[in-house]
């Protein structure tokens, strides 16, 4: 036994000793030579046209119980009117949500559900998609809804009120994250900010939007022979035809006449842009210039080209902007193509405000170097095989393969286009790069944007030239305003004295400085009312701090006159912008301040005349002042306390016609306070405060509205 463990263990030793030998042996990995990668096999994907035109790929997969479908329409928000930007994309949400006239939409949700199945529609720019996925035992059920949603939906008002509502919450959101600004903005910078290739929804356009649009959007588009089917899965070809044949038989084809879209017109010149975010400690840099499209023959050589200057890991941005000179954790670039008009050719990082300018030079001298000097056979070999080695990634599953058939077909390119690229690839050499690099890259003619704050940069932006400052606020529909005779403004005024006689007197309002206030928040949610203690201290014109104790914790916000910002559990954050300017408007708003300004007559009132609150008669004012723009007050005749005041703002959901009852009051120092106000938006409620304590002119601590340290 001895001599046999002695044996295996000297055998076991020789074996490492080999072992070791070779792998000490082995050659740097630069000298490492790779055999010729092995030929991909494409399936063959088979292509017919149905009677009424609507052509089909098929590809048969019989390894799963399972088949998808995937349909590319030619329509898109590039179609829309100027004046309706969002219609496309809600035409998109509601041909699924509202279901059809057969089969609503609340009810194809339970159908597909206790199938395992989806069907799935939405329109974007160029092109409107829908796709289905079902086990093959449920395919004729599907395809007779999928078809059904194509060829007849409803579009029930209800569904297109929830999109709207949904797309207006984008909007007010659309500038809380800084990368979707930057992003945003740019495409404007190269396209024009009408162009339809970079315009985008506002709450006007939603709000012209009506059912009719959306019909007549449908009926125009959606046709057999504006469609462009792909289905893969388990099937037989043969069989899958007369299922299609049979779903889509009363659907017929039509002339279809498509609007002109505008040429994409692009001067090279640069420019220096700046959207100010004060509540930022990055900045977020993009420059660049127009790009090109992807049947440009130099297209495979600026493939490259991406990866040498601004791809990966290994791209000359990465290794010199982040790693080199520590200025960015995130930093990119690349030259886009577009299928049909000229992509973007941009560079950009996130880099802290203290760095901005550095960062810009870094980036404009990677693009300004790869113009002047030649990329190494190094950095070319590496991009290359960098593209090459996860080419094969494109064909890992029978529905990438396909769809991307059905795009090439869309947009009419060859069905192998993937395939030619791959060989341009491998024909790209180091003059190649050189030369597109000086063609196509403009690093004198850049547009340079930067979103962050200007307070904080290294040096001015002012050193690449004039500064254009660019305004993202969000534009609100104003409401129209009666207009006002002499005398609806004398009795306006009149109305307004009698006001704030009531309320305690012109001395007395003028008197207040502070105001303290503890109160029961009950708000209205979707399981019913919440309740929660709130505290306020206000120092007039500018200062609030405002405590609520909710179920997660204290939470504190904080308007210190330029400043605003809010404190919880979490610790604390700068409110956005805009959140800061709403804040402001509230406070200016506030029953208090309202008054305090009629006193010493900065209000401009207008009478608006008599109309019926809770079933009793009041006299509405028009109150106008900069600090809020304006809002309707309504006077209780009696009392000439204010009943209800009412005006037009933005929520987290968009604009909201908001109105604040005044239910019951109580007097504090010989002035009238509100006791319970309800709030509603929109006519619904939201919430009710009841006032418990108010102290005025107490001495408020400038700590309130200062950061709580942790």
């Amino acid at each position: 036994m001895r001599t046999r463990k002695g044996l295996a263990f000297g055998l076991l030793f020789v074996l490492f000793l080999g072992f070791t030998g070779e792998a000490f042996s082995q050659k740097p990995y630069k000298e490492l030579r790779y055999p010729k990668l092995r030929e991909i096999k494409i399936p063959k994907v088979d292509k017919v046209v149905l009677k009424n035109g609507m052509k089909v790929f098929l590809l048969e997969d019989h390894e799963l119980p399972l088949i998808s479908a995937s349909a590319r329409i030619r329509v898109g928000s590039v179609y829309e009117p100027p004046d309706k930007v969002g219609l496309a994309q809600i035409t998109g949400e509601v041909m699924r949500t509202g279901g059809t006239s057969r089969m609503p939409g609340d009810k194809i949700d339970e159908a597909l559900e206790s199938m395992a199945a989806s069907i799935e529609t939405s329109i974007g720019l160029e092109a409107g998609y829908a796709s289905l996925s079902v086990l093959k035992e449920d395919v004729d059920t599907v395809l007779a809804i999928f078809s059904d949603i194509l060829m007849n939906p409803a579009f029930p008002e209800d569904k297109i009120e929830l999109a709207k509502i949904q797309l207006r919450s984008a909007i007010a959101r659309r500038n809380d994250d800084v990368n979707q600004i930057a992003n945003r903005e740019f495409m404007k910078l190269i396209y024009g900010a009408t162009s339809p290739y970079a315009r985008h929804p506002e709450y006007a356009t939603v709000d012209a939007i009506q059912r009719q649009d959306l019909v007549e959007f449908h009926k125009k588009y959606f046709h057999p022979n504006n469609v462009i089917l792909a289905v893969w899965g388990d099937f037989k070809k043969k069989e899958m035809i007369r299922k299609l044949e049979r779903v889509f038989a009363r659907w017929e084809p039509a002339k279809i006449t498509f609007p002109e879209v505008p040429e994409v017109e692009y001067e090279f010149k640069p420019t220096v842009n700046l959207i100010r975010k004060t509540d930022v400690n990055q900045t977020n840099i993009i420059l660049g210039h127009i790009g090109g499209t992807l049947d440009n023959p130099d297209y495979f050589a600026l493939v490259v080209l991406n990866r040498i200057l601004g791809h990966g890991f290994t791209s000359r941005l990465f290794r010199n902007v982040r790693s080199r000179m520590g200025l960015a954790y995130s930093v990119f670039g690349t030259y886009s193509a577009n299928y049909t008009y000229p992509g973007v050719f941009y560079v950009g990082c996130q880099t802290k405000s203290q760095s901005t300018v550095k960062a810009i030079r870094a980036m404009i001298h990677e693009i300004r170097r790869i113009t002047q000097e030649k990329v190494t056979q190094e950095e070319l070999e590496l991009a290359k095989a960098s593209y090459l080695n996860s080419f094969v990634f494109n064909f890992d599953s029978r529905g990438k393969i396909i769809r991307r058939m059905l795009t090439y077909e869309f947009y009419g390119y060859p069905l192998d286009f993937l395939q030619r690229i791959k060989k341009g690839v491998e024909r790209v050499t180091v003059d190649d790069i050189y030369r597109v690099a000086r063609k196509y890259l403009r690093p004198d003619a850049l547009q340079i944007l930067a979103v962050g704050n200007p307070d904080e940069f290294d040096e001015p932006l002012s050193v690449f030239g004039p500064v254009n400052e660019i305004d993202i606020t969000i534009p609100v529909p104003e409401e129209k305003a009666p207009e006002a005779s002499a005398g609806a403004l004398e009795k306006g005024r009149l109305l307004l004295r009698k006001v704030v006689e009531a309320a305690g007197g012109k001395e007395a309002l003028a008197g207040i400085r502070s105001v303290a206030r503890k109160a029961t928040l009950a708000m209205e949610t979707p399981q019913g009312s919440m309740e929660m203690k709130v505290e306020s201290y206000v120092l007039y014109p500018d200062k609030l701090a405002q405590t609520i104790q909710t179920p997660m914790g204290k939470m504190k916000q904080v308007l210190a006159g330029d400043t605003a910002w809010m404190q919880g559990p979490q610790g604390s954050m700068d409110l956005p912008e805009a959140q800061r300017q709403n804040m402001k408007k509230e406070l200016a708003r506030d029953y208090l301040h309202l008054l305090q300004l009629a006193a010493e007559g900065k209000l401009k009132a207008q009478y608006l005349g008599k109309e019926t609150h809770n079933g009793k008669e009041v006299e509405g004012l028009r109150l106008e002042h900069e600090a809020f723009g304006s809002l309707q007050m309504y006077v209780d005749p009696e009392t000439y306390l204010p009943a209800k005041i009412s005006y037009k703002t933005v929520t987290m959901q968009g604009p909201a016609r908001v109105e604040n009852v005044y239910l019951e009051w109580m007097r504090v120092n010989q002035l009238q306070f509100p006791k319970k106000t309800v709030g509603y938006a929109n006519g619904k409620k939201v919430t009710t405060v009841t006032v418990e304590e108010i102290q005025v002119n107490v001495a408020i601590p400038d700590s309130l509205f200062e950061r709580e340290s942790k």
